[in-house]
């Protein structure tokens, strides 16, 4: 607590003291180190929200360029002779891109809502959720060279197993972001328990499942692999998404 002394009392015009009363001009000292305490306790909590805000919309920017890029893969088809017929051909053997485009976009655009959602529960960050932060940055920002591998190799075992393996380092790295903020609750906003964000844990296996199973198709057909990516991954979803619920009403 921050020692107070009061240095002089005096009316105003040199008069003698008296009673509180309008015109009286009190001079009131701090200690340093109490006046210090002080202002920390003031400004920190406007600090520590305002070093969040930077992190979020960095983050953000990041996962908006990163889906951008991802339409450069579905490129203009040249014509050797611009006919119908051929044109017609070339955007049909462009549905591999298509695919790939949709499917990621679609991947980066859940990993946002989740990372949109969480960092919303926060009123603060620290080193470690920073530097996890920037990691999976790193891995979205990387994504539209996956997309481009598969788009243009849907057909291999190497260009589909690169592709989900990207998938499921994204899902590991989600994981990780959020059981960051479950090993430091006091970074929660007020009211909020690492209990909260149990359900989020739950469902960060769903990208990393979906990886997973479209990693094992693919080493069958590259058509498996499509099949769990498109169709098979809203079932995933909604299957531990059910799990999720069960488990935190139990809790």
């Amino acid at each position: 607590m921050a020692a107070v002394r009061v240095l002089t009392c005096t009316r105003e015009g040199g008069k003698p003291p008296g009673l509180l009363s309008t015109g009286l001009i009190y001079d009131v000292g701090f200690d340093d180190a109490g006046a210090q305490a002080m202002i920390d306790a003031v400004h920190r909590p406007h600090h520590d929200r305002q070093q969040l805000e930077r992190l979020t919309f960095f983050s953000d920017a990041v996962f908006a360029i990163a889906m951008t890029l991802l339409v450069v893969e579905v490129k203009l088809p040249h014509l050797h002779y611009a006919t119908d017929a051929e044109l017609g051909q070339a955007l049909l053997n462009l549905i591999p891109n298509y695919i790939g485009f949709l499917v990621s976009f679609l991947v980066l655009g859940r990993f946002w809502l989740v990372h949109h959602e969480v960092m919303g529960l926060l009123r603060a960050s620290n080193r470690r959720l920073t530097a996890v932060n920037l990691l999976l940055l790193l891995a979205v920002a990387f994504m539209p060279f996956p997309t481009a591998v598969i788009s243009e190799y849907v057909q291999l075992r190497v260009g589909i197993g690169f592709y989900t393996g990207w998938l499921i380092v994204l899902g590991l790295l989600n994981r990780l972001l959020i059981s960051s903020i479950v090993a430091a609750p006091d970074l929660l906003d007020q009211g909020l328990t690492a209990q909260d964000m149990r359900p989020f844990l739950r469902r960060s296996w769903i990208a990393i499942a979906i990886g997973v199973c479209a990693f094992v198709g693919g080493m069958v057909t590259w058509v498996a692999a499509l099949a769990v990516l498109t169709l098979g991954s809203p079932i995933i979803t909604l299957l531990i998404g059910r799990y999720a619920e069960r488990r935190a009403a139990a809790d």
